[in-house]
């Protein structure tokens, strides 16, 4: 039998400065995210970065957490919701994991064990429609190491990119859909990532490329929901520095009412679950600094979470595994 296993960069275990800092430290202490060595990495993320930053972003996170009980993060919530919905629709074993933090690997490794004892393959889903060394990569390298730490019943099977996938394009257009009239421009935001890291990508080709594959995302998109795509934009957000992919969502998006462009819808689709990136820097920050520029209407349009859409689309782009 088969099963799913959906993996994503990862959340806090809590909106706690203590928690918040260890997750801090785990991500950036990858040498797959820094592009630095691995000990540098850690040595500056466990005592530097982390310790610094933990306090602004438990803040942060503070202003997006789930207030229902049990308090959770929104992508873990999410993720749990998307997973039971295509368990329950789809009829095969599927579990969460997380590359930093909880639920981790071996955890959901045991799950699928134990739901189904007769597993013999195992289906790696990233919610990362692009590629990159920072959310692919390193999680595919992760996911392999602990494999081949023990014995396991089944094979592994990697969803890969599927940036340009008609169901995905698809699920992203029905969701956009009803946000798209009545704006000025519809803002695309993606993560911002290492010019350095995206050079090195490019070269080895399109599989590879960062910014040629959401590229290719807008373009689809803007040709399936019949959007002008000379009336979008694209900017990047998360950037950790200066010689980062640009133009910066949290600084440059409070031009466009001066050049009248006075109502924006933003989306993310290389988010697929909504956490600190979109809920915060999107619908807080990036709204925040174009209403005060002059701006007359900011729409954020959410991941697609569990979308019904969204259920029917993971399952058309396993079949091509």
């Amino acid at each position: 039998m088969k099963g799913i296993l959906l993996i994503n960069v990862g959340t806090p275990a809590s909106k706690e400065k203590t928690d918040v800092k260890k997750f801090i430290g785990d991500m950036l202490s990858d040498p797959l995210v820094t592009g630095m060595p691995e000990w540098l990495s850690r040595y500056l993320a466990t005592r530097f970065i982390a310790p610094l930053s933990c306090a602004d972003s438990a803040e942060k996170y503070a202003l997006i957490w789930r207030k229902e009980e049990p308090l959770i993060s929104p992508l873990l919530y999410h993720m749990q919701k998307l997973a039971e919905t295509l368990e329950s629709r789809k009829g095969l074993p599927v579990e969460i994991a997380m590359r930093y933090g909880e639920p981790d690997i071996m955890t959901a490794f045991r799950k699928l064990e134990q739901k189904c004892p007769l597993l013999h393959e195992l289906i790696v889903f990233p919610l990362y429609p692009h590629f990159s060394q920072s959310t692919t990569q390193t999680s595919k390298e992760a996911i392999a190491r602990i494999f081949y730490r023990h014995p396991h019943s089944f094979r592994l099977r990697f969803v890969e990119p599927y940036y340009n996938h008609p169901a995905y394009i698809g699920a992203l257009a029905s969701s956009a859909q009803p946000y798209l009239a009545d704006i000025d421009r519809l803002v695309f935001s993606y993560h911002s990532l290492q010019v350095s890291q995206v050079e090195a990508a490019w070269r080895k080709g399109k599989e590879f490329d960062y910014v040629y594959q959401l590229k290719e995302t807008n373009r689809l998109l803007c040709d399936k929901s019949g959007f002008d795509p000379r009336h979008t934009l694209l900017f990047y957000a998360s950037q950790r520095g200066n010689n980062w992919l640009k133009p910066f969502l949290n600084k440059d998006i409070a031009d466009l009412p001066g050049l009248g462009w006075k109502k924006v819808a933003v989306m993310a689709p290389g988010f697929l679950v909504d956490n600190m990136e979109t809920l915060f820097d999107i619908d807080i920050e990036a709204r925040r600094l174009f209403m005060e520029a002059g701006g007359e209407k900011f729409i954020f349009i959410p991941s697609l979470n569990h979308n019904e859409a969204w259920v029917e689309a993971i399952w058309k782009i396993m079949e091509r595994v």
